[in-house]
């Protein structure tokens, strides 16, 4: 049976012989793997994060679908001419491959991802865009964190603020808090903006990881040192 579907890729997987396993994300119905064959001539439409349209045929009692037909919706062109936007989308994409999970479609989520591929294609590079996409990205996730309460302490294990000192090791102190707060205010409000230092968005990059990592099986990210360098 084939199907037609809006898709984000997430992971290209070579195989011998010429062929290739690609992860896609896809509109409707949520991540598909695919089998397909490429040549050096379209081997670049199979860059991380590209917005593709696609047709797979699915075979009986196999789970790995049949890519019959693969076309980029919208060429990542000033992206991949950026070294900032290039290694966020690589740091994203890895990021993305951790914790997406789904089997089923997720349109609210598919369209969230879609808008901001291409707002970090079209619009100027913001710095802080790894940071609020991390953020923005936990509604999506199911672990939003609540920071309009009151307190010094932002204890992420029960995901409120608190003014005494957890008894356990999951929290951030009160520095940190005061910058976990500042991101996490700044990516849920309409164009408002924050101004971070080097050192500030490293250590607020830091933090909201190690919020993903309580609430994730989330890994090492190999793309984490390359992107840190950047941004020194």
């Amino acid at each position: 049976m084939y199907h037609k579907s809006q898709g984000i890729l997430l992971r290209k997987v070579k195989l011998s012989g010429g062929g290739f396993i690609v992860k896609i994300f896809t509109a409707q119905f949520g991540i598909r793997s695919y089998f397909g064959r490429t040549s050096k001539q379209n081997k670049n439409k199979y860059l991380p994060l590209s917005i593709v349209h696609i047709t797979g045929f699915q075979q009986p009692k196999k789970t790995i679908y049949s890519l019959k037909e693969y076309e980029l919706a919208f060429p990542l062109r000033d992206i991949y001419q950026n070294i900032y936007k290039s290694n966020v989308l690589i740091f994203i994409n890895e990021v993305l491959n951790q914790v997406i999970q789904e089997e089923e479609a997720n349109p609210k989520k598919f369209t969230f991802l879609e808008s901001k591929i291409m707002e970090l294609e079209k619009e100027q590079f913001d710095p802080n865009f790894h940071l609020l996409f991390l953020v923005q990205l936990t509604s999506f996730l199911g672990f939003e964190p609540d920071t309009n309460g009151k307190g010094t302490y932002y204890d992420y294990a029960e995901g409120e603020l608190t003014f005494s000192t957890p008894t356990h090791s999951h929290f951030f102190d009160q520095e940190e808090t005061v910058l976990f707060q500042s991101i996490c205010e700044a990516s849920f409000e309409t164009k408002s903006e924050i101004n971070l230092s080097n050192r500030a968005r490293k250590r607020g990059l830091q933090l909201i990881l190690t919020y993903y990592r309580y609430h994730t099986e989330m890994r090492e990210l190999k793309s984490l040192p390359v992107l840190e360098m950047i941004f020194s």
